[in-house]
């Protein structure tokens, strides 16, 4: 049972905060990768391998941060990571190679991987039950509103400077998180004594560590009721990485969107996602979790319908962009709920339980945008087919589990 902890005004949003900065670093210098590439004298392939090396990095460090945390605490991790994303942005603004940008987009991505996964966790040391869901609801809905606002921003930042100055920007917040944490983040997490674990102590070798990761993971893969809700998760969000992949090639290229407006279509779909996942935590209190995901899988799933419907007697723009809507806006409310549900309980390895969940949607992300691609370019059909497809995959999970079953 996890001890009630009160958490002011601040510490609330500075957690969310803390879940959302690595992804927002993610997006703020995209409006400036054309003069970073100018800049760099490269190609457009190795220019976006900063995207791609960073993206890598925020899934390999919540593999580690996670059971790392759950031995030494979640302050010490969450200090370290912040210093060091804030003194990696800064090196990126001053670098002049390309090759060392990727390098350093890595260990950004690395470090900042520790916000991701130990804000969860320490949401899950202090709360149980309602106030658990309220709070991660809470936490999602600040995370929602980053991937929003970061492109809008680094944009206006480029416009008036340069694409260093987003790096700037990003190791001031990566100062200004280190000190938050210093002095307004308690610890929630009780260190395990030496001799009780194999803990990553001096006396430990690598080898034992990660064995002792690995047994962690594995415990977790025999929970049924969280492998239900990590999968659940795990397939909604490729529904969201396959429309981020192909909406702009169906939108600009088959519908001849401009970017303004499609930066719009954009922007409003990230507040749909956002207004979803502050419903889903106010109708759970009085109609359950499970019930609450239940209807947003079937509300999704909708939007999946009307995708492939519309694709199949003749797309118009109305109909795609509504299904785009309830396609991603589906993805707050199932987000805020199957993590809530799948962290129930979970206060024994909550940073492992947290890094399981969040690399999960990283490495659906990495895999639904080739495959968008690979399925062809011409039509919207294999677009259409490919976010049904996981979509229906989510709620098979969901209605196959014995317990969703009383849903």
């Amino acid at each position: 049972m996890a001890n009630q902890k009160k958490f002011n005004y601040f510490q609330i949003i500075l957690l969310g905060v803390l879940s959302a900065f690595a992804v927002f670093s993610m997006d703020f210098y995209l409006p400036g990768l054309p003069e970073l590439q100018r800049d760099f004298h490269t190609t457009t392939s190795l220019a976006q391998l900063t995207i791609t090396s960073s993206l890598i990095g925020l899934g390999v460090g919540q593999l580690f941060v996670g059971p790392w945390s759950d031995k030494i605490g979640r302050r010490q991790p969450l200090l370290m990571g912040t210093f060091i994303f804030a003194l990696t942005s800064f090196l990126i603004s001053i670098t002049t190679n390309v090759s060392w940008m990727i390098a350093l987009r890595f260990l950004q991505g690395l470090s900042g991987s520790v916000g991701i996964v130990l804000s969860l966790a320490i949401i899950t040391d202090s709360f149980n039950g309602p106030n658990l869901t309220r709070q991660i609801a809470i936490n999602q809905a600040i995370n929602g509103t980053f991937p929003i606002i970061a492109p809008v921003l680094g944009g206006m930042v480029v416009a008036l400077s340069d694409w260093q100055m987003t790096f700037v920007i990003m190791m001031t917040i990566g100062l200004l998180l280190f000190v938050a944490v210093l002095f307004e983040l308690p610890e929630t997490k009780q260190r395990v004594p030496q001799d009780q674990s194999v803990a990553f102590g001096k006396s430990i070798t690598l080898s034992a560590a990660l064995k002792h990761q690995g047994r962690e993971y594995l415990k977790l893969a025999h929970q049924k009721n969280f492998m239900t809700y990590l999968w659940v998760q795990t397939f909604m969000m490729a529904a969201l990485f396959a429309y981020i992949s192909g909406s702009a090639f169906v939108l600009e290229n088959i519908f001849h969107l401009n970017v303004t407006l499609f930066g719009m279509v954009y922007a409003l779909n990230g507040v749909g996602m956002t207004v979803m996942t502050a419903l889903a935590g106010s109708l759970a209190p009085k109609y359950g979790e499970r019930r609450v995901l239940g209807w947003f899988i079937i509300y999704g799933l909708l939007g999946g319908i009307i995708l492939l419907a519309t694709t199949l007697v003749g797309a118009r723009l109305s109909w795609v962009l509504l299904a785009f809507f309830m396609i991603t806006s589906a993805v707050g409310g199932v987000q805020g709920m199957a993590t809530s549900l799948s962290m129930q309980g979970q206060q024994a390895h909550s940073g492992s339980a947290s890094a399981l969940l969040g690399t999960s949607r990283y490495a659906i992300g990495g895999l639904m945008s080739p495959l968008v691609g690979m399925f062809g370019t011409q039509t919207m059909l294999p677009l259409a087919i490919l976010i049904f497809g996981v979509q229906l995959l989510a709620g098979v999970c969901f209605w196959s589990s014995q317990e969703n079953q009383k849903v």
